[in-house]
Protein backbone atom coordinates (compact mmCIF):
# COMPACT_ATOMS: atom_id res chain seq x y z
CA UNK A 1 0.00 0.00 0.00
CA UNK A 2 2.77 2.09 0.50
CA UNK A 3 4.08 1.82 -2.73
CA UNK A 4 0.81 2.98 -4.09
CA UNK A 5 0.54 6.09 -2.11
CA UNK A 6 4.23 7.14 -2.74
CA UNK A 7 3.24 6.19 -7.02
CA UNK A 8 -0.10 8.03 -6.56
CA UNK A 9 2.12 11.34 -5.31
CA UNK A 10 5.10 11.07 -7.73
CA UNK A 11 2.12 11.00 -10.99
CA UNK A 12 0.62 13.90 -9.19
CA UNK A 13 3.92 15.52 -9.74
CA UNK A 14 4.94 14.17 -13.13
CA UNK A 15 1.47 15.17 -15.03
CA UNK A 16 1.96 18.98 -15.24
CA UNK A 17 5.53 18.54 -16.66
CA UNK A 18 4.15 16.82 -19.67
CA UNK A 19 1.71 17.14 -22.55
CA UNK A 20 -1.37 16.47 -20.48
CA UNK A 21 -3.47 15.43 -23.46
CA UNK A 22 -0.74 12.76 -24.21
CA UNK A 23 -1.02 11.72 -20.18
CA UNK A 24 -3.37 8.82 -19.06
CA UNK A 25 -3.98 6.47 -16.18
CA UNK A 26 -5.19 2.54 -16.02
CA UNK A 27 -6.80 0.89 -13.09
CA UNK A 28 -7.27 -3.05 -13.49
CA UNK A 29 -8.36 -5.86 -11.72
CA UNK A 30 -8.18 -9.70 -12.80
CA UNK A 31 -7.31 -13.37 -12.32
CA UNK A 32 -3.52 -14.39 -11.99
CA UNK A 33 -2.34 -17.68 -12.43
CA UNK A 34 1.13 -18.21 -10.90
CA UNK A 35 4.10 -20.65 -11.00
CA UNK A 36 7.39 -20.53 -9.46
CA UNK A 37 9.85 -23.04 -7.80
CA UNK A 38 7.72 -23.08 -4.58
CA UNK A 39 4.19 -23.52 -5.72
CA UNK A 40 1.29 -23.66 -8.46
CA UNK A 41 -1.32 -21.18 -7.29
CA UNK A 42 -3.68 -18.61 -8.67
CA UNK A 43 -5.61 -15.32 -7.42
CA UNK A 44 -6.54 -11.42 -7.79
CA UNK A 45 -4.27 -9.28 -9.94
CA UNK A 46 -4.55 -5.03 -10.16
CA UNK A 47 -3.02 -3.03 -11.84
CA UNK A 48 -2.18 0.69 -11.01
CA UNK A 49 -0.22 3.13 -13.49
CA UNK A 50 0.35 5.85 -15.50
CA UNK A 51 0.88 6.42 -19.34
CA UNK A 52 2.51 8.57 -21.31
CA UNK A 53 2.40 8.71 -25.67
CA UNK A 54 5.89 10.23 -26.91
CA UNK A 55 5.45 8.93 -30.53
CA UNK A 56 2.19 8.34 -32.70
CA UNK A 57 2.39 4.82 -31.83
CA UNK A 58 4.20 4.18 -28.75
CA UNK A 59 3.65 5.05 -25.42
CA UNK A 60 5.41 4.14 -21.95
CA UNK A 61 3.99 3.20 -18.83
CA UNK A 62 5.13 3.02 -14.85
CA UNK A 63 3.23 2.00 -11.85
CA UNK A 64 2.55 -0.71 -9.51
CA UNK A 65 1.14 -4.09 -10.34
CA UNK A 66 -0.32 -6.53 -7.69
CA UNK A 67 0.49 -10.01 -9.55
CA UNK A 68 -0.98 -12.54 -6.69
CA UNK A 69 -2.89 -12.53 -3.24
CA UNK A 70 -4.87 -15.89 -3.17
CA UNK A 71 -4.66 -16.07 0.61
CA UNK A 72 -3.57 -14.02 3.62
CA UNK A 73 -0.17 -14.76 5.28
CA UNK A 74 -0.29 -16.74 8.51
CA UNK A 75 1.20 -14.05 11.10
CA UNK A 76 0.43 -16.31 14.46
CA UNK A 77 0.66 -20.23 14.99
CA UNK A 78 -1.57 -22.02 12.63
CA UNK A 79 -4.76 -24.02 13.65
CA UNK A 80 -4.38 -27.70 13.42
CA UNK A 81 -7.18 -27.28 10.39
CA UNK A 82 -4.40 -25.38 8.54
CA UNK A 83 -1.55 -28.14 8.76
CA UNK A 84 -4.20 -30.49 7.49
CA UNK A 85 -5.12 -28.60 4.35
CA UNK A 86 -1.02 -28.09 3.89
CA UNK A 87 -1.81 -24.75 3.25
CA UNK A 88 -0.11 -22.89 0.44
CA UNK A 89 0.23 -18.80 0.76
CA UNK A 90 1.48 -16.59 -1.56
CA UNK A 91 1.58 -12.70 -2.14
CA UNK A 92 3.34 -10.65 -4.70
CA UNK A 93 3.43 -7.22 -6.37
CA UNK A 94 6.11 -5.27 -8.65
CA UNK A 95 6.84 -1.83 -9.91
CA UNK A 96 7.04 -1.79 -13.79
CA UNK A 97 8.19 -0.16 -16.78
CA UNK A 98 7.11 -1.38 -20.15
CA UNK A 99 6.18 0.23 -23.49
CA UNK A 100 3.65 -0.04 -25.77
CA UNK A 101 3.08 -0.42 -29.50
CA UNK A 102 -0.55 0.36 -30.55
CA UNK A 103 -2.87 0.36 -33.99
CA UNK A 104 -5.79 2.56 -33.69
CA UNK A 105 -8.67 2.48 -35.32
CA UNK A 106 -12.62 4.53 -34.72
CA UNK A 107 -13.59 1.77 -32.33
CA UNK A 108 -10.08 1.85 -30.30
CA UNK A 109 -6.52 0.70 -30.09
CA UNK A 110 -5.08 -2.82 -30.26
CA UNK A 111 -1.45 -2.39 -28.41
CA UNK A 112 1.13 -4.88 -27.40
CA UNK A 113 3.16 -4.76 -24.60
CA UNK A 114 7.29 -5.37 -23.63
CA UNK A 115 8.56 -4.14 -20.23
CA UNK A 116 10.59 -4.91 -16.94
CA UNK A 117 9.38 -5.63 -13.53
CA UNK A 118 10.84 -5.77 -10.21
CA UNK A 119 9.43 -8.34 -8.38
CA UNK A 120 8.69 -8.33 -4.52
CA UNK A 121 7.31 -12.46 -3.64
CA UNK A 122 6.41 -13.33 0.09
CA UNK A 123 5.46 -17.04 0.64
CA UNK A 124 4.35 -19.31 3.32
CA UNK A 125 3.59 -23.01 3.06
CA UNK A 126 2.56 -25.63 6.38
CA UNK A 127 3.17 -28.73 6.86
CA UNK A 128 2.49 -31.30 9.05
CA UNK A 129 5.40 -32.28 11.12
CA UNK A 130 8.92 -31.93 10.92
CA UNK A 131 9.60 -30.84 7.32
CA UNK A 132 12.82 -29.50 5.42
CA UNK A 133 11.99 -26.55 3.26
CA UNK A 134 13.01 -26.62 0.21
CA UNK A 135 13.09 -22.47 0.03
CA UNK A 136 13.31 -19.96 2.46
CA UNK A 137 13.41 -20.45 6.65
CA UNK A 138 11.88 -23.00 8.12
CA UNK A 139 10.38 -22.99 11.62
CA UNK A 140 8.43 -26.01 14.00
CA UNK A 141 5.60 -25.01 16.26
CA UNK A 142 3.48 -27.08 18.52
CA UNK A 143 -0.28 -27.69 18.05
CA UNK A 144 -2.14 -28.46 21.08
CA UNK A 145 -3.96 -31.97 20.29
CA UNK A 146 -1.98 -31.89 17.00
CA UNK A 147 1.70 -32.45 17.29
CA UNK A 148 4.30 -30.27 15.53
CA UNK A 149 4.01 -28.42 12.03
CA UNK A 150 6.80 -26.98 9.97
CA UNK A 151 6.16 -23.25 8.74
CA UNK A 152 8.34 -22.08 5.78
CA UNK A 153 8.44 -18.53 4.76
CA UNK A 154 10.11 -16.52 2.21
CA UNK A 155 10.53 -12.85 0.61
CA UNK A 156 12.25 -12.49 -2.63
CA UNK A 157 12.79 -9.56 -4.87
CA UNK A 158 13.83 -10.25 -8.12
CA UNK A 159 13.21 -8.76 -11.45
CA UNK A 160 11.18 -10.45 -14.72
CA UNK A 161 10.05 -9.45 -18.06
CA UNK A 162 6.81 -9.48 -19.62
CA UNK A 163 5.17 -9.79 -22.52
CA UNK A 164 1.32 -8.70 -23.65
CA UNK A 165 -1.21 -8.18 -25.92
CA UNK A 166 -4.85 -5.92 -25.41
CA UNK A 167 -7.21 -3.63 -26.62
CA UNK A 168 -8.35 -0.18 -25.23
CA UNK A 169 -12.05 0.28 -26.54
CA UNK A 170 -13.59 3.98 -26.58
CA UNK A 171 -17.03 4.19 -24.20
CA UNK A 172 -15.90 8.35 -24.29
CA UNK A 173 -13.88 11.02 -25.31
CA UNK A 174 -11.83 10.65 -22.69
CA UNK A 175 -12.87 7.05 -21.16
CA UNK A 176 -11.44 3.95 -22.69
CA UNK A 177 -12.04 0.12 -21.69
CA UNK A 178 -9.00 -1.91 -20.88
CA UNK A 179 -8.80 -5.62 -21.80
CA UNK A 180 -5.54 -7.62 -21.69
CA UNK A 181 -3.34 -10.82 -21.41
CA UNK A 182 -0.05 -10.43 -20.25
CA UNK A 183 2.62 -13.81 -19.66
CA UNK A 184 5.09 -12.60 -17.19
CA UNK A 185 8.67 -14.68 -16.55
CA UNK A 186 11.18 -14.48 -13.84
CA UNK A 187 13.54 -15.40 -11.40
CA UNK A 188 12.80 -18.55 -9.48
CA UNK A 189 11.03 -20.32 -12.39
CA UNK A 190 8.69 -17.52 -12.05
CA UNK A 191 5.62 -18.06 -15.16
CA UNK A 192 2.55 -16.53 -14.59
CA UNK A 193 -0.67 -15.04 -17.09
CA UNK A 194 -2.80 -12.45 -16.24
CA UNK A 195 -6.36 -12.00 -17.74
CA UNK A 196 -7.12 -8.47 -16.62
CA UNK A 197 -9.90 -5.75 -17.52
CA UNK A 198 -10.58 -2.34 -16.35
CA UNK A 199 -10.34 1.65 -17.29
CA UNK A 200 -8.08 3.95 -19.05
CA UNK A 201 -8.69 7.63 -18.73
CA UNK A 202 -7.38 10.30 -21.23
CA UNK A 203 -6.29 13.31 -19.40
Amino acid sequence: MKKIILIIICCLFCVPALAVDKVYTVLVVGYSDVEDSQQDTDGVAYKLGLGYQFDPQWYVEFGYQQLINDKLLIDSLPSALQVEQASHRLQGGALFLSFLGKAANNVGELFYRLGLLKTDFKGQTIHSGTHTCDFGEASVVSIDSFGSATICQYDNDGAAAVIGLGFDYFVSARAMVRTEVEYIKGQDNLAMSVFSVGLRYNF
